[in-house]
């Protein structure tokens, strides 16, 4: 809770920049599945982009030289995530983006759906590969036929045979693999659960990560049949598991505090304050691509996004439970003092 107290302190005082602690960053709008749930699917349809890997790199250099940039600022980026949009893994290049971020010191995530992923595995050096912190594969399901139905694979043939392969290989690796699971009405049932573990242990898997489906602006409800069914087969297993039901908090936030906690660098070339809002000309910051993006951060634009934002209008989303911890510390400035004796 360190950076959210920092970002707390911040909004009680502000003066300096604050940069962001961490940042996403889209590589692509274009997907090979389908998925039913997907929040990204508009945007994808309406700006379907495929950069080249080059300015991808250029993005990484002038992240990494932010407070050089900007002096006088405090906090630091240390924290890239790839999560999607599209699917990351389909830009051609982009394990020289990976392993560029990797260099540069980031501490380094990837989530996909691990169609690609062997590309990384084959092209990037072992030593390299296992400082990323972590390797997120969406699979929703443990079979074929039902991953299908979820996922919606593209181009006439189901990639879960070579997904399921390329996990065996990362895993295999010694790298830090985990199994992510939206819950949601297709595989809410205990033969999904049963299924989900098994590819987990003849995979190598480190865990399973079950959260929720966001589904017509409404959170999946994960019960208590879910959490016992995930329980009986985690001790059958040995695999380990975790339920995610942050975006499921009451809110205790007015404002999106996030907003000024990680940016997200789209495929687009805009910078959204919002990680549920991309392609909405309301939540672009600015430019990535043709403008020196640091000279936007915490402008006047920036502060006025934040708060014309009307949180009680969002659906259940990522930030949520950090958006909440911050606005405990602002309420409890003592908690600052608490946590850094």
């Amino acid at each position: 809770m360190y950076r959210e107290a920092e970002l707390a302190h911040w909004m009680k005082n502000p003066g300096k920049k604050l940069l962001p602690a961490q940042v996403d960053i889209d590589l692509t709008n274009i997907c090979n599945q389908d998925c039913y749930y997907c929040n990204s699917a508009t945007h994808r349809e309406n700006s379907p982009v495929q950069k080249d890997y080059k300015e991808y790199i250029t993005l990484l250099d002038k992240i990494s030289s932010w407070r050089a940039h900007s002096p006088d600022s405090y906090g630091t980026t240390h924290t890239i995530t790839y999560p999607g949009g599209g699917e990351p893994t389909i830009l051609t290049g982009y394990e020289n983006v990976i392993e560029h971020t990797i260099d540069l010191g980031f501490l380094t995530s990837l989530t996909t759906n691990g169609t690609k992923l062997h590309r990384l595995l084959h092209s990037v050096k072992i030593e390299k590969l296992e400082k990323i912190a972590w390797i997120g594969v969406d699979i929703d399901a443990g079979n074929e036929d039902l991953y299908e139905e979820i996922r919606k694979s593209l181009g006439g043939a189901s990639w879960f045979k070579q997904v399921k392969q390329n996990v065996k290989l990362a895993s295999s690796m010694g790298l830090n693999v985990d199994l992510k699971c939206l819950v949601n009405p297709y595989n809410h049932n205990e033969q999904a659960v049963k299924d989900l573990f098994k590819y987990a242990k003849e995979t190598g898997a480190r865990s399973l990560y079950f959260r929720p489906v966001i589904y017509n602006n409404k959170s999946h409800i994960i019960d208590n049949d879910f959490k016992s069914w995930c329980k009986v087969h985690s001790d059958r297993t040995g695999v380990e598991y975790w339920l995610n039901e942050s975006k499921a908090e009451s809110r205790k936030y007015y404002k999106c505090h996030q907003m000024y906690h990680f940016p997200v660098f789209c495929a687009d070339g805009y910078i959204y304050l919002c990680c549920d809002n991309k392609g909405v000309p309301e939540f672009a910051l600015c430019h990535w691509d043709k403008l020196d993006f640091r000279d936007s951060w915490m402008n006047t634009r920036h502060h006025e996004i934040y708060n014309r934002t009307m949180v009680q209008m969002c659906k259940p989303c990522r930030p949520n439970h950090t958006n909440n911890k911050i606005q405990e510390i602002m309420d409890n400035p003592q908690l600052i003092e608490v946590l850094y004796l």
